[in-house]
């Protein structure tokens, strides 16, 4: 399809959070080389009010129950090109004959394998983002690696007065994010409340539902620090809000983490099962005021590209271990 300018590209990416945050530059890409184009995408339901912060899509299908009903939704002929960004057996269900030539990128999985069975580290650390972005190649002529932008922009629905609502000043307080979906990605409780008590700012917590008795557990046992949950109180686009409105930003391997590197701020991000080689980190041009902390010499990391419920070993060293002295130094700067 080289030399010539499509007007509908569809792109496809089921889940989740952070995965779905990095498609963004993808959608800033397209637009760059053919701005007049029309970009939609398919993602779950869960997920597609994520899309509203990504400006520059035009209409959104959701997996809501099934593939075949979702099939019947979408007129693929209609699209010049097909990106596949997810790459799995769901979506190659959903897109197969469908008439329409589809792209999808390099989920590296061998590479992914021999790094968690065998600890073999890639020759070239390459981040999701660059990979979600060769598929362009086939529209684009003149093709070459780009440093797409990062545009994470929060509907005016979801901005509101942080001082009226959460009694602290904007970027006079620590963002924290306590949650992840796996636990092996989660500093324990009893030792983010060690480090949460070492922070001078004040601390708003971040996170879901899902993380209220964490959160309700800080509230009783942080005595050193002032501490303000939002947890389960605010929906994506406020949470990223607070973010945005912070000093910095302390995170693990999270969705937030993602959406936080896309704002003006300090990210630290505290390291547990994962590792930077499987080229899931914050994307930020040069890392800037990227901060990482990982436990050094652990022959069992990583242990998964995605992560468990408790540790294989049993000792969970790889956050057990973390340097909360120095991480506390670090966000106190």
């Amino acid at each position: 399809m080289h030399g010539v300018a499509p007007k509908k590209i569809l792109l496809v990416r089921f889940s989740s959070i952070g995965d779905i945050v990095l498609t963004f530059p993808v959608v800033a890409a397209i637009k760059s080389y053919f701005p007049t184009c029309q970009i939609d995408y398919v993602t779950k339901k869960q997920f597609s009010t994520l899309l509203q912060a990504c400006p520059d899509l035009n209409q959104t299908f959701v997996l809501d129950h099934s593939l075949p009903e979702l099939r019947q939704q979408i007129d693929f002929k209609q699209y010049d090109v097909i990106f596949d960004l997810h790459h799995n057996l769901r979506t190659r269900l959903l897109l197969w004959a469908c008439g329409t030539p589809v792209y999808r990128f390099p989920k590296n999985n061998l590479q992914k394998w021999l790094l968690t069975k065998f600890k073999v580290r890639p020759k070239q650390r390459t981040h999701v983002v660059e990979r979600y972005l060769q598929p362009l190649s086939k529209l684009v002529p003149t093709w070459k690696p780009l440093a797409a932008s990062f545009k994470y922009d929060i509907p005016i629905t979801s901005q509101f007065d942080v001082e009226a609502r959460f009694q602290v000043k904007p970027k006079m307080y620590t963002a924290v994010a306590i949650g992840a979906q796996f636990a092996t990605k989660r500093l324990p409780t009893d030792l983010l409340i060690q480090l949460l008590e070492q922070i001078k700012q004040p601390i708003v917590i971040l996170g879901g539902k899902e993380d209220l008795l964490t959160a309700e557990h800080i509230l009783k046992h942080c005595q050193q620090c002032k501490v303000i949950s939002a947890v389960g109180q605010t929906n994506i686009h406020e949470s990223a809000w607070l973010i945005k409105n912070a000093s910095a930003l302390l995170t693990h391997d999270t969705g937030l983490m993602h959406i936080g590197a896309s704002f003006d701020l300090p990210i630290h991000v505290m390291w547990g099962n994962t590792t930077l080689d499987f080229g899931m980190c914050p994307y930020r041009l040069e890392q800037e005021d990227i901060f990482h902390y990982e436990v050094p010499n652990l022959a069992c990391r990583p242990c998964s590209k995605i992560g468990h419920q408790q540790c294989p070993k049993g000792h969970f060293n790889c956050m057990r271990k973390q340097d909360l002295p120095g991480i506390a130094r670090a966000l106190n700067q």
